[in-house]
């Protein structure tokens, strides 16, 4: 009996390969990206040839909802996940050796997380050399890829700068800011919030739309050091602040340090406005106003309007002391011209009357004398 059956046995292993064996499964091939970002599209190129022994009936691909692990889940939409594979015949049969083609497509949340995703992929149909004699037919499949999450990594560059303003002027602090990260930032905005009265900052940029990986924007920021600010050392910081692809808000920060000094043309300003007001509280006011028109002049270049305000109200207070003191004194000076003018032509005419007035002459006298 065992001599019988090894016969039967080996001519089975050597047809085997020739035919198929009933219940292989069709060679299944999948094509698409392995490796993406969230928010990526995936395009599922599923190639099925019929390499088993026996016709497919109504065969179709499906990626189901209910089929995608929980963790995954929310990460995970389907675009178009079911789909009838074409068939050459009327009769929705794929024909032994014969191939068809179907494309299925997911997306992948922007909020995914990273790591590695697989879900099935199912293709189902009926199997069997004739429709009446057909059985259901399931094969699985996996799709398998990574979620790889690439970050933008901005930073702040610093060039040399002036580290000394004096007062009244500004200085010009150029920087950059360079993206060294592996993914875009956008909705950039860039700020020195300063809360310190001694200085103004001033950005020739403030927002940036977008900064791809690799790329730098050259910006400067201006710090004016107010007239009257206080000498010292001073800080403020340049904030550039931004959103990953995710939607995640970050934030770089770079100190600046600088100093302000005295400045002469505030010495001299207040010495004007000084001198000004000595000669005000004297009553010199010619004098006062003189002063106070260099003072003006010096705070205006020191873009210090308030002071300028403050002077320009002692300006006006002069003006109208000098134009009221005009008119106090010019009824008297009339007056006194015209007493001395008076009594100027009284002496000229009595001058006049002197020089031309004749001498009197001496009278002879007619009556005779008596010669007694």
């Amino acid at each position: 009996m065992m001599k019988k059956a090894l016969p039967l046995l080996l001519i089975s292993l050597f047809l085997l390969p020739f035919y198929g064996a009933a219940d292989s499964d069709p060679k299944v091939e999948l094509t698409y990206l392995t490796e993406v970002t969230p928010g990526r599209l995936i395009t599922i190129d599923v190639k099925l040839t019929n390499t088993t022994t026996e016709m497919l009936w109504d065969l179709k691909g499906v990626i189901d909802s209910n089929d995608i692990p929980v963790e995954i889940k929310n990460y995970v939409v389907i675009v178009e996940g079911e789909k009838d594979f074409p068939t050459t015949d009327l009769d929705h049969s794929i024909n032994i050796q014969d191939q068809s083609s179907i494309r299925l497509s997911i997306q992948i949340t922007e909020n995914a997380t990273a790591g590695t995703y697989k879900i099935p992929l199912k293709m189902k149909g009926e199997i069997g050399n004739c429709r009446e004699g057909c059985i259901p037919y399931l094969l699985v499949k996996e799709i398998e890829f990574k979620v790889v999450k690439e970050y933008p990594s901005i930073k702040i560059e610093m060039s040399s700068y002036p580290n000394e303003v004096l007062q009244g002027q500004n200085i010009d602090i150029p920087f950059k800011i360079s993206n060294y990260g592996n993914n875009y930032g956008n909705n950039i905005k860039i700020s020195a919030p300063t809360n310190n009265n001694n200085f103004t900052t001033f950005l020739d940029v403030d927002t940036i739309g977008l900064l791809k990986s690799n790329e730098s924007r050259n910006i400067t920021l201006n710090i004016a050091a107010k007239g009257d600010a206080a000498s010292g050392s001073y800080k403020t910081d340049i904030l550039v602040e931004y959103f990953d692809p995710f939607g995640t808000k970050k934030a770089t920060t770079q100190s600046i340090s600088f100093t302000i000094k005295d400045s002469a043309i505030v010495k001299e300003a207040e010495g004007y406005y000084a001198k000004g007001n000595e000669y005000f509280t004297n009553k010199k006011y010619s004098n006062a106003l003189e002063e106070y028109e260099k003072a003006k002049e010096a705070y205006q270049e020191l873009g210090l309007t308030a002071k300028v305000s403050e002077v320009d109200a002692r300006i006006d207070l002069v003006t109208t002391l000098i134009e009221s003191t005009k008119a106090n004194i010019s009824p008297i000076i009339y007056i006194l011209f015209a007493v001395l003018l008076s009594a100027v032509a009284m002496e000229l005419g009595v001058l006049v009357g002197t020089l031309f007035r004749k001498p009197k002459s001496q009278r002879s006298s007619n009556i005779p004398k008596n010669e007694d």
